[in-house]
Parts: C-alpha cells; structure tokens; sequence
C-alpha cells in the first residue's frame, strides 16, 4: 500500500517538473514579431501625385468607369465626359501602364479633352516627367514602345530602353508656337515631344545627337541607327512623325501625334 502511494506521488511529481520545464520553455522562446499593418497610401500620399499601376479588367459600367476620376466634368456636358472616360478604360485595360485620371482639360472646339490622363510609365519605359495626353494617344505609345521600341533598342543598342525624356506633351497653344493658325495637336492631349532615350545600361542617347552626322547618317553609329529605326517605326503607330532635318522646328527631338485623318489630310512622316 505504501509502496503504491510512493510510486503516485512520485509521478504526480514528475509531471508537475515537465509541466515546469516546458512553461519556461515557451517563456524563454523567441516571440515573432507581429507584423504592422499596411500604410494606406491614399493617408500616405496625396491623392493628386498616385500614379497607381493599371489593373486588367473593364469598367463596371458605361455610366460609372472603374477609375477614381474626378468628380468635375470642366466645360465639357457631362455625357461627352463620361463616354470618353468608359471608353479610356476599355482601351488601357490590361496594358501595362503606370497612369492616373485628370480633370477635364479647356472646352469642346478649343483647347483641351474631357478625359486625360497622367502617363507616368508605359511598358516599362518611365516617362520623365510624366506625360498629359488622351487615352488613344496612350494606347498608340504602349504598342510603339511594347512592340517596335524596346525590339529596336535590344537589337541596335544592345540594352533595354528604361525612360525617355519628355520635352512636351499637353499645351494650349497653335502649330509651331505661331501666333495665328491651325492648334496644335499638343493643344488636344494627342502628341508628344521625345527628346532622349535612356538605357539601362545608364547610357542614354538624344534625338539631337544620336540623328546627325556622317556616321549616323550612313548607318555606322548604333546610336544614329536606333534613332533612325526608331523614328521609322513610329509611322505605323502615329499619323504624324517629324524630326531632325524635318523643318527647323524639329532639330532636337521627335515629334509623335495622333492627327485626326480625312480626305486631303494624309499621315505625315518625316
């Protein structure tokens, strides 16, 4: 009897000195530490300088695009904005670019377009400083850029084009800063002025520099070849193209537009 109380005190006991051990065990283990909560980057940066990343996928409605576009419709009626602006996110969706929606720029048969936007990065390529244009003009630059630029430059250059530098693309103003004339399609959201390229390899080459010259213009240059190529390819992207050696406009960089077409107004390439 006694032996039998001894053997279940003794295991009362052992488990009482387990049950000790394994408390400071936990005591003394190392305690993750918890994860913060992800900073909302809309209390994190204002709203007007988010250039967020485009997500695939279509609007919701023709009524109620899926973008947070601005509430104002400007001087444009409100019916012309909200189709301009459903009809942007059918033509961006799924493309790879880095853009935010606009206000409403000027008014119908002047300056301006009821739904532009800021173009801070196309298929990979940074626009420094982003760019204003329409939503047409974006589409056109992301397969200029996607299917025909970045192809030249591995293949011309050796590198990947990482940015260009804009020299222009939203402005109120007529063709050639004339004072009287026709507007310019700057004026419309639907050009832009390239005046560099930038490489990966952190090189980069102007449109001034890489355009004239023997070397360059017999092809001997890698530099004057892209430019040349290059300036050659965006004819079947864009109706108008000028550049150096174009008109004394154009001498330092390239000039890409969407010019509406029509009987007696043909694409422009020069």
């Amino acid at each position: 009897m006694h032996a039998r109380l001894r053997t279940t005190r003794l295991t009362a006991l052992a488990v009482v000195v387990v049950g000790l051990a394994a408390t400071d065990a936990i005591a003394s283990a190392p305690i993750p530490r918890a994860k913060p909560d992800l900073p909302s980057v809309a209390l994190a940066v204002p709203n007007a300088a988010i250039i967020p990343r485009r997500k695939p996928g279509k609007p919701s409605s023709a009524e109620v695009p899926a973008r947070g576009w601005p509430k104002s419709t400007g001087a444009w009626p409100k019916s012309e904005v909200l189709a301009a602006r459903a009809a942007c996110e059918r033509m961006l969706s799924g493309l790879d670019i880095i853009w935010r929606p606009d206000q409403p720029i000027g008014e119908p048969g002047g300056c301006g377009t009821p739904a532009p936007i800021a173009i801070a990065e196309v298929a990979q390529i940074r626009i420094d400083p982003p760019a204003t244009v329409n939503c047409a003009f974006a589409q056109a630059l992301h397969g200029w850029f996607s299917q025909s630029v970045q192809l030249l430059a591995r293949s011309r250059v050796g590198a990947s084009v990482a940015g260009i530098r804009n020299a222009s693309s939203y402005a109120c103003r007529r063709r050639n800063n004339a004072s009287s004339g026709k507007l310019s399609e700057h004026a419309r959201a639907n050009a832009l002025d390239i005046a560099a390229f930038a490489f990966s390899k952190k090189t980069q080459i102007t449109v001034a520099g890489g355009g004239t010259g023997l070397l360059q213009k017999t092809g001997l240059s890698a530099n004057g070849n892209f430019t040349t190529a290059v300036r050659k390819s965006a004819c079947g992207y864009f109706n108008t193209v000028l550049g150096p050696g174009a008109d004394r406009y154009h001498g330092d960089h390239f000039h890409v537009d969407l010019m509406k077409l029509r009987p007696g107004r043909f694409k422009m390439c020069r």
